[in-house]
């Protein structure tokens, strides 16, 4: 009778593993709602990729092709915008060159300075304010999108086991988004419209007497947003070192009290719950992909248009700088700076959005 009552608990133990295999995979983990991100992915990307889910992030291989092929199609354009505001405000400057050595002293007069400095900053007023507009949505479209990126991805980690991990990155990232979207749209981006006009009036009145102007307004630009870039750095690499130290303790007692409160059954649920767990880092891996892609795609346009922007007038300004007035020159070199600031901008918010998830999908051992 004892061996027949031992042989049947030993058939109802054998059926708990069937019961705890079957675990949510990856891309169906029910603790995860990835609708919301999908829905909020920013208009550059869906133009980009088309129609994706979460499920294609374990594809970013395809989807870097598609960011490369739009890259490819849309270059030739930007070169051509580029060329175009950069050569006319080259062949402003040569006049004046012209108009200066005809000269009887072989000066440039004031006059020609003044109307030339004036006719440079009219053809690139447009092209500069429509690359600064870009610049902010695209500052927007990341501060919308990380609001539904970063708290999946907080999700994902805490199913997976990192919950305090996950919730100390995602406060620090939202954080220093909204800093770095207060600051780029009401400081920085007004600072940059003030850098040209000072810049400007610079190369118009003799002297230089908004030349130091001009240079401070810069330096003030460069410094927030390295200041700010290096502080949210460090602290997410700090805060994630300490938490995730939390999270591999909580997971290790966790799995301790259950085994022992369980004997034999316990160590089955705890094996069971190390599946779930890989599942849910799997599904927080593709999160993080879609969002890397996705940031890309917001970043890539004002990437392409202000980087050859920005090449173009400093390259401008080296092959008139033998002919024409000095003042000129220069304008044309910090046109080209004000592209440089903005990209400068885009690129930290991308950069930071990009550190966020990386950090935020990294499995941690424990």
């Amino acid at each position: 009778m004892k061996k027949l009552l031992a042989v049947m608990a030993m058939i109802v133990l054998l059926t708990i593993p069937a019961l705890a295999a079957d675990v949510p995979d990856a891309e169906t983990t029910p603790a995860v709602d990835t609708s919301e991100l999908e829905e909020a992915l920013p208009e550059q990307a869906k133009e980009i990729l088309g129609d994706v889910t979460v499920s294609d992030g374990t594809e970013g291989t395809n989807l870097l092709e598609k960011v490369k092929d739009w890259a490819l199609q849309n270059v030739g354009q930007k070169v051509k915008q580029a060329a175009g505001s950069a050569l006319t405000a080259l062949a402003v400057a040569l006049l004046c060159s012209v108009a200066g050595a005809a000269a009887p002293d072989g000066k440039t007069p004031e006059y020609v300075i003044l109307g030339g400095a004036l006719a440079i900053t009219a053809s690139c007023a447009g092209s500069v304010s429509s690359y600064l507009a870009e610049a902010k949505d695209a500052l927007t479209s990341m501060s919308d999108f990380s609001k539904a990126l970063l708290p999946c991805i907080a999700s994902a980690s805490a199913v997976s086991g990192h919950a305090v991990s996950g919730a100390a990155r995602y406060a620090a990232s939202s954080l220093f988004m909204d800093i770095l979207l207060t600051l780029g749209t009401s400081v920085v981006l007004p600072l940059i419209y003030a850098y040209v006009a000072a810049a400007s009036a610079n190369a118009a009145l003799p002297g230089g007497v908004l030349g130091g102007a001009a240079k401070l307004i810069k330096w003030v630009c460069g410094t927030v947003l390295a200041v700010l870039t290096t502080v949210f750095t460090v602290y997410l690499s700090l805060s994630g070192a300490v938490t995730g130290s939390a999270d591999a303790v909580a997971k290790g007692l966790a799995k301790s009290a259950i085994s022992a409160a369980l004997p034999v059954v316990g160590s089955i649920i705890a094996d069971a719950a190390d599946t779930y767990l890989a599942g849910a880092q799997l599904l927080r891996g593709a999160v993080g992909v879609l969002g890397l892609v996705a940031v890309l795609c917001v970043c890539v346009g004002p990437f392409l248009g202000l980087g050859i922007h920005y090449l173009f007038f400093k390259a401008a300004a080296c092959i008139v700088e033998p002919f024409a007035e000095g003042r000129l020159s220069a304008l044309l070199g910090d046109i080209g700076g004000a592209y440089g600031m903005a990209l400068g901008l885009v690129g930290s918010a991308g950069l930071m959005l990009f550190i966020s998830v990386v950090l935020g999908t990294q499995i941690l051992s424990g």
